[in-house]
């Protein structure tokens, strides 16, 4: 692993997510207004869950089949390259559609390939990094997926979707070259039945300890973990998936778009503030769970505020607990995922499978949160987040394996 390595996989992490996000941000519920702005709640949250529904499957599929990859190219590059080049396609097809079925099967495509994106780069880090220098690394990698927020919205914040999504399809695939170009996968050792390999548990803070037997922990822990991951990124789905109409409707800011970018911003500077601290002090004390706890109850806080008090200024406070919160936890918890794998040879397809739960998450939230909206406001849908948000921390706590 070196620092040009660990670059440019946040660089191509940050492109995914631009185009990720700053497309599900601004422009598909920009897109959408203008086809049917009468059932634009609905119709987005159709879309957003079909697209949701395509990266629940992509993810442990790619994940599966980058395991089995022997390309001389790389068994995660491959598939990196190859879901960057789907991505950019579909982006600059959708300003080119004016129905709500044809936005969303290019929706599907550009949702399910980061699906697969994300579960070949996810493995990377457990292929390449030590553990206990992966609280750090998730951290700083997990810098792209905020950063990719704000930088994707306040680009396009200010333009039309039509010109938005040709924007942000270039950047998918620029951002990306830096890891096409050196981003080796680790080398495929030879398969030796008669030497088991030594599993990633109770290697923490620099300290070997006794080796937890995978078989005996797999299963629970690794349920405890999904539930854990599903819960806390629905809380993040419903808090933001109806962002822009929240604060056109419910604030009245008169630039919902630059209020989204605000927001983001904010969102953000609480994720580099805590994130990479949490995760650095998690690799220190060879601790994770406690480190969750705190960030589900940062994210709680923020969610909270939003449903209790609709104004700007809270908002904008509730925004960088949010993203302190959510920072720590992202950090946090993937590094704990990596060390409860079964083992090497199929960290792709089992961090695929983890990855459903932060896919099947996005894909309920917009219907959850559009039946909330019509049941209590806005008010009910960010209580309701920040009470999956407690979730999240507490379904963690039950795992066994790692302290």
């Amino acid at each position: 692993m070196s620092l040009s390595w660990v670059l440019a996989l946040f660089t191509v992490t940050l492109g995914m997510w631009i185009g990720l996000l700053a497309s599900a941000q601004v422009l598909l519920p920009s897109q959408i207004a203008v086809i049917d702005p009468d059932h634009k709640v609905w119709a987005l949250g159709a879309v957003t869950a079909a697209g949701a529904v395509a990266a629940v499957f992509a993810g442990p599929l790619v994940g599966a089949f980058s395991d089995r990859t022997r390309w001389r190219f790389g068994k995660r590059r491959s598939w990196v390259v190859g879901g960057t080049v789907l991505c950019a396609v579909a982006l600059l097809l959708l300003p080119l559609q004016s129905s709500i079925v044809a936005v969303g099967i290019c929706w599907t495509v550009v949702h399910g390939g980061v699906g697969g994106l994300s579960a070949a780069l996810c493995a990377v880090v457990p292929d390449r990094v030590p553990v206990d220098r992966r609280g750090t690394v998730f951290a700083v990698v997990g810098f792209a997926q905020p950063l990719g927020l704000v930088f994707g919205t306040l680009l396009v914040s200010g333009i039309s979707f039509r010109a938005g999504y040709p924007v942000v399809a270039v950047l998918v695939g620029l951002l990306a070259l830096p890891y096409a170009f050196i981003g080796r996968d680790a080398p495929v050792p030879p398969h030796r039945p008669d030497q088991p390999k030594r599993p990633d548990h109770a290697i923490r803070g620099g300290r070997s300890r006794r080796v937890v037997d995978s078989a005996v922990a797999l299963g629970p822990d690794f349920a405890w973990a999904w539930g854990g991951r599903f819960m806390a990124q629905f809380a993040t789905s419903l808090a933001t998936v109806y962002l822009l109409y929240f604060l056109r409707d419910e604030i009245r800011l008169n630039d919902p778009a630059q209020g989204v970018a605000v927001l983001s911003l904010m969102f953000t500077a609480g994720i580099i503030v805590v994130g990479l601290v949490m995760g650095r002090a998690s690799d220190r004390i060879g601790r994770r769970k406690v480190f969750v706890i705190v960030a589900a109850l940062l994210m709680a806080a923020g969610l909270t505020g939003m449903a209790l008090v609709s104004t700007w200024p809270v908002a904008v406070v509730a925004a960088a607990a949010l993203g302190a919160g959510y920072g720590a936890y992202l950090a946090v918890d993937q590094a704990l995922v990596t060390q409860i794998l079964r083992s090497d040879s199929d960290r792709g397809k089992d961090l695929g499978v983890m990855n459903m739960a932060g896919s099947g998450a996005v894909a309920v939230a917009p219907i959850v949160a559009a039946g909330s909206v019509d049941l209590g406001g806005y008010t009910l849908l960010f209580l309701l987040a920040g009470a999956m948000a407690v979730a999240g921390g507490l379904l963690i706590q039950p795992i066994r394996s790692v302290p």
